[in-house]
């Protein structure tokens, strides 16, 4: 077996991915695309939830026949959201000839580990849960990208700031390539917008030791708000000793938080004051055509729970099927890059990509949500 998983990991995450998830290996009839997620660890919600949408629809399109008679099955494999993992993962992914593809890799470094083996092994990435400028600028072109990026959240955030009057904001932000990533991110869009980062403070990969960086920010250099870059964990932790110090400003987060594990997290209390960006359509509008055939799926798949990061992941694997339908035949790496080239402007039902030659960031889409 593949996973190091524990037994115990392995059958929640069987369980919540839903009768596509498998670990055996591809047979002629079975296209392999291969994934490293966090599926366990303080992460695990975003790997497991974003893996349960993309089985769902892979376990609704099978069950259709799949892609020309043929199985769609993901090889996914456990990185704990930790580089050296997803490293490792990576290199086993893409050695094996029946992989066609990388997907639904989730978070900035470990999507930054996969890069090197993209290119050298020339194996399409496709729908990455990050807005990392990493995946767009220089350009790739064996990188697709289905979500907005974070310079577009950014930009969305600091327009809500300017509006709700912030003028001076600190920054909390994780020390490895995704904190940075969303650092930068908003340097470039609260200038823009006239709004000044006073200070900044950082915090290590999965912890939710926070106290001395809250302190930091609301009592030794106080500003009107706060914007946070890390995990819904972190983060949640993070307003939590905020609020107790007694700051009353309002919060800031990207998509990558997690909308619906940050408000668990949280509850409704902790979660007032806070606006969190987001990449993909209400999950719960059930007027857009998209977001009822997402719902289906995961009915179908016996999951009945409905939130923004199974959304992106059964968005991501529509696309990559989509790139699939459209490959020459026989199937290759080769052949799937240009399948998935070929989507051009694509109207899922309320959720809209567009790719081609030079064009890999197939959404722009940018909505923000806010508990008052």
């Amino acid at each position: 077996m593949r996973s190091r998983l524990s037994f115990a990991a392995l059958v929640l995450a069987m369980a919540l991915l839903g009768p596509a998830y498998t670990w055996a290996a591809a047979s002629a009839a079975e296209i392999r695309v291969g994934s490293s997620a966090a599926l366990s660890g303080q992460a695990a919600g975003l790997g497991l939830r974003f893996h349960a949408g993309a089985a769902a629809y892979f376990a609704q399109l099978n069950h259709q026949g799949g892609i020309g008679g043929a199985r769609v099955v993901v090889d996914l494999l456990d990185d704990a959201y930790e580089s050296d993992r997803a490293d490792t993962n990576s290199r086993k992914l893409v050695e094996d000839e029946r992989v066609l593809a990388l997907f639904g890799y989730v978070g900035t470094p470990t999507s930054n580990m996969a890069l090197p083996y993209v290119r050298r092994w020339k194996i399409p990435f496709v729908g990455a849960y990050t807005g990392a400028e990493m995946l767009r600028e220089p350009y790739n072109p064996l990188v697709f990208n289905v979500r907005a990026s974070y310079k577009e959240e950014a930009q969305q955030l600091a327009v809500a700031m300017k509006a709700a009057g912030v003028r001076t904001l600190n920054v909390f932000y994780q020390a490895d390539l995704f904190g940075r990533a969303g650092l930068e991110a908003m340097r470039a869009a609260a200038a823009a917008a006239g709004i000044r980062i006073l200070t900044t403070a950082t915090v290590k990969r999965n912890t939710a030791a926070v106290d001395a960086e809250a302190a930091s920010l609301t009592q030794s250099t106080p500003a009107d708000a706060i914007y946070l870059v890390s995990t819904y964990a972190t983060t949640a932790a993070f307003v939590r000793s905020a609020r107790a110090k007694g700051f009353g400003g309002r919060f800031y987060t990207l998509s990558f938080a997690g909308l619906e594990q940050l408000r668990q997290a949280l509850g409704k209390a902790q979660f007032k004051g806070l606006t969190i960006a987001q990449v993909v359509p209400d999950a719960e509008d059930r007027s857009l055509p998209i977001v009822a055939e997402y719902q289906q799926a995961m009915r179908d798949a016996g999951d009945r729970h409905f939130d923004s990061i199974s959304l992106e992941g059964y968005l991501a694997a529509r696309v990559l099927a989509e790139g699939l339908r459209r490959a020459r035949h026989p199937l290759s790496r080769e052949s799937l890059e240009q399948g998935l080239e070929a989507i051009g402007s694509l109207d899922l039902g309320g959720y809209r990509v567009h790719f081609g030659p030079g064009l890999r960031n197939g959404s722009s889409l940018v909505e923000l949500r806010a508990q008052p």
